[in-house]
């Protein structure tokens, strides 16, 4: 009986262009594809060239995928790098008597000018046409996810709901190219179908929207699955997460694997704990470039990276073994057991410096065994997705309490009146042009999309977990009143598409310079349904 690891890397950045730039806004994009995104590419081709084809599972949300593809912020990662190997050159010398901060200055010299050649010379300033290239080699699985990363439960119109899924696909075909078979839920977070008081009908359960656009699987917390009910007889105990599912919509859905999972997110059992690794939290006071490894105590010992890569070298063989001990006694109760591990992209390389390594060596223990075998999902469902059984699930995230608890509290849960108020508007507004035979010129299309621009942007679910965790609290109190403020702007111009004097053109202009992703927004995505 076959065995299978599957790995999912969620890539998302919140929209940061123009917005910002240290501690927060752009930089949190350049940091990832710095740390993150071009460390995994050359990891990834790195197993290519070795005949390693490990069907990693790469998502990419929509509004990352939108920033990647910006000339603008391809120019502003160029002088971001530029800048940082002028800071690595600076300690250099700086460091001069300190033989062992001097060689970690000299690592980091080395690696920031391979990965800024290999932004212009291996990827041609493109990572994502390298993702679908890797994609077409056989190498990954592309997935998409919502246009914004929208909290999909908690928006009381599915309009919304509908246009966060249906921009979300739409991305996906342009960038690049084909049908996605995946697609991540914004946190993990789910919710069945629902009655509405305010509509007088059940709405339909989030994975209804995904159907609609022909999706076929999707990932949910574990509790999702240990917590559902079985839609068919003769079942017995509760669903397990080391297998997929079918949901009334017919689309499949597959729980993240605690064990795994506790190795490299817990704080005390995971292995970026290991006093070998990079520290992240700590920079140098002048540069800003990170020279200490997870040592205990407040005089942390420099870091060292022969020493890091032992480390990596041991957890990789590590995780193997216990891939195969979570694997070996299903195969006797499953028919095609399947280790399901979604991870956030970003902590591999930015939160813990060795993770990209870590993955590699994990790939090539894989290749030289036979009993567990990696996986994309959509293959899985190509060779098995037609013996899985049915199930119905209750609401569900991958946050605290693996509820609703991060994205809505009295703290910050302000937000979300702010937010469907305004989708109802967006969809009262479009039945009143509809009947109008409105918009007639270009700029009535121009302010109609950019609201729709402002609507999704408003959506995104990092400003409201980033309130909830207090990293950039101002920040995003700031981002969200920005989007609304602009939406209102906007309303008050589209009311009367007539009045010009209700927004000037070059505040029209200046909004859609800044919030500019999906250039050609179809805002009639937000008509009511």
């Amino acid at each position: 009986m076959p065995a299978y690891f599957a790995l999912m890397l969620h890539s998302h950045m919140p929209y940061c262009r123009k917005s910002g730039v240290w501690p927060a806004g752009e930089e949190w994009l350049f940091e990832a594809m710095n740390e993150t995104y071009i460390p995994l590419l050359l990891m990834l081709r790195r197993l290519l060239y070795s005949g390693i084809r490990p069907q990693i599972m790469i998502g990419v949300a929509p509004v990352l995928a939108e920033q990647l593809a910006d000339p603008y912020m391809k120019d502003r990662f160029s002088e971001y790098m530029e800048g940082l190997i002028w800071r690595a050159r600076q300690d250099l010398e700086r460091l001069q008597g300190h033989d062992a901060q001097q060689r970690a200055a000299a690592y980091w010299l080395e690696l920031y000018e391979e990965h800024h050649r290999a932004f212009y010379q291996d990827f041609h300033r493109d990572i994502l046409g390298t993702l679908k290239w890797l994609r077409d080699e056989g190498v990954v699985e592309l997935l998409t996810s919502a246009a914004t990363h929208g909290f999909l439960p908690l928006l009381e119109c599915d309009s919304s709901l509908k246009a966060q899924v249906r921009l979300g696909v739409r991305t996906f075909r342009q960038h690049l190219g084909g049908e996605p078979a995946g697609f991540w839920l914004p946190e993990c977070a789910y919710r069945p179908a629902q009655w509405s008081d305010r509509l007088g009908r059940e709405r339909p359960a989030v994975d209804h929207w995904l159907a609609q656009e022909g999706l076929k699987y999707f990932f949910v917390e574990d509790v999702g699955l240990t917590r559902a009910q079985w839609l068919e007889d003769a079942q017995q105990g509760a669903p397990s997460t080391l297998q997929g599912y079918r949901l009334q919509s017919g689309l499949a859905v597959f729980g993240r694997d605690q064990a795994t999972g506790r190795q490299v997110w817990s704080p005390d059992q995971g292995y970026p704990g290991d006093r070998r690794y990079l520290e992240f939290h700590q920079k140098d006071p002048q540069s800003g470039l990170r020279y200490w490894r997870v040592s205990g105590g407040p005089h942390k010992e420099v870091y060292d990276p022969t020493a890091a890569r032992e480390a990596v070298a041991e957890h990789a063989r590590h995780f193997v073994e216990l891939l195969r001990g979570r694997l070996a006694p299903a195969q006797q109760e499953l028919a095609a057991p399947v280790v399901v591990a979604p991870y956030d992209c970003e902590l591999f390389g930015h939160w813990w410096h060795e993770g990209p390594l870590f993955l590699e060596l994990v790939y090539r223990e894989l290749a030289r065994q036979t009993l567990v075998e990696p996986i994309g999902l959509g293959r899985y469902l190509q060779r098995h997705g037609q013996g899985l059984v049915s199930i119905r699930m209750p609401a569900s995230t991958w946050g605290l309490n693996s509820d609703f608890t991060v994205w809505q509290n009295p703290e910050h849960g302000w937000l979300w009146p702010y937010l469907n108020a305004t989708s109802r508007e967006m969809e009262d507004l479009l039945a009143m042009l509809e009947a109008q035979g409105l918009p007639r010129d270009r700029r009535g299309e121009r302010i109609l999309s950019q609201l729709g621009r402002e609507l999704l942007l408003m959506q995104g679910s990092d400003w409201p977990f980033l309130l909830f965790t207090a990293q950039a609290k101002e920040y995003a109190n700031q981002r969200f009143h920005h989007h609304h403020q602009r939406f209102r702007r906007l309303m008050w111009a589209a009311r009367d598409l007539s009045d010009h004097a209700r927004l000037a053109e070059q505040d029209l202009a200046q909004m859609e310079d800044v919030d500019c992703p999906w250039p050609e927004m179809d805002y009639r995505i937000f008509k009511k349904i």
